[in-house]
């Protein structure tokens, strides 16, 4: 599970950490409490608030500039929107996950005192359960628990934009827009063989003007974007599906060849997809009766 989300509460700095720019398939959402910050994503710069929310689909460039003498204080979430999505289509609010795919990366300074004081106390929540994970409870016992906080986070968050939307409904540009459909039509297809013709053609857009606007909007080319997105899909197979054979996970997540997928997730994962299998099984199964260990280390065994 901590694959899939990580939190830290009201972490405080005073020595003004550097951070370089970074980008990462997780959802964020960012809360800052004190300090005197600058916070870059891409090429623009915002002089934080208290109380300011950043909400990032984390795949644009970003980083954190901290500026002394005051300590520097935020909570931070990041988590895979693959792994809590079956949760939002199960209720039937798959637009919780929206502020983070069609806004991307947004500044929120219009919440109220109460609406912070509970996103703070989820967020509290979320990082203690997050830490004790394992510890006493069974694997699925902190995973629901987690799952449910999150959910009710991601709630107070989605009302929030719907508000912020209400008082600023043309937020976004028009290339802004064009990328969000780019994005939305990618996250349906890719697990299929995809063209940046394909991607023009069926969102009637030039190819060269779809390339560039994406590059300056997000940081990152077209295919990055698709490449990190069958990435997260195939780590997250590898994870929950240890029956599941590395060739039918390699088909699944849109690589054209176990030999491609296997040399691109080392490449980015520095080791292989076996290995990150196995790797991940032995964490999970911790909290396991032995006769159940035994069962799910035979499956990722024969599915290696």
């Amino acid at each position: 599970m901590k694959h899939w989300i990580t939190a830290c509460f009201r972490k405080k700095d005073e020595k003004f950490p550097h951070t370089s720019l970074h980008s990462h398939n997780q959802f964020e959402i960012y809360h800052f409490h004190s300090g005197n910050c600058k916070y870059m994503i891409h090429d623009r710069v915002y002089d934080l608030q208290p109380g300011d929310l950043i909400l990032m689909n984390g795949l644009t460039l970003h980083r954190a500039i901290p500026l002394p003498p005051v300590p520097y204080e935020r909570s931070v979430i990041q988590f895979s929107p693959d792994w809590i999505r079956p949760v939002t289509k199960l209720i039937n609010m798959p637009e919780l996950l929206s502020p983070f795919q069609k806004r991307r990366n947004c500044l929120l300074r219009t919440a109220d005192d109460f609406s912070l004081k509970k996103i703070d106390e989820l967020m509290q929540r979320i990082a203690e359960q997050a830490s004790d994970a394992s510890k006493q409870n069974p694997q699925r016992y902190s995973e629901a628990r987690i799952k449910t906080l999150l959910v009710e986070l991601l709630f107070h968050i989605y009302e929030l934009c719907v508000l912020d939307e209400r008082d600023s409904p043309n937020h976004t540009s028009e290339k802004e827009q064009h990328v969000e459909r780019m994005i939305q039509w990618i996250d349906l297809h890719f697990t299929k063989k995809i063209h940046l013709d394909d991607i023009a053609q069926n969102l009637n857009i030039s190819k060269y003007y779809l390339s560039h606007v994406f590059k300056e909007i997000t940081g990152s080319t077209v295919m990055d974007y698709l490449m990190s997105r069958r990435l997260n899909w195939a780590k997250y197979l590898l994870e929950t599906e240890p029956e599941m054979s590395i060739s039918d996970i390699t088909m699944d997540s849109g690589f054209e060849s176990l030999a491609h997928f296997s040399r691109y997730f080392r490449q980015k994962l520095g080791i292989s997809p076996t290995a990150y299998r196995k790797q991940t099984c032995s964490a999970i199964l911790g909290p396991f009766p032995r006769q159940t260990k035994q069962h799910l280390t035979s499956a990722c065994s024969k599915s290696g």
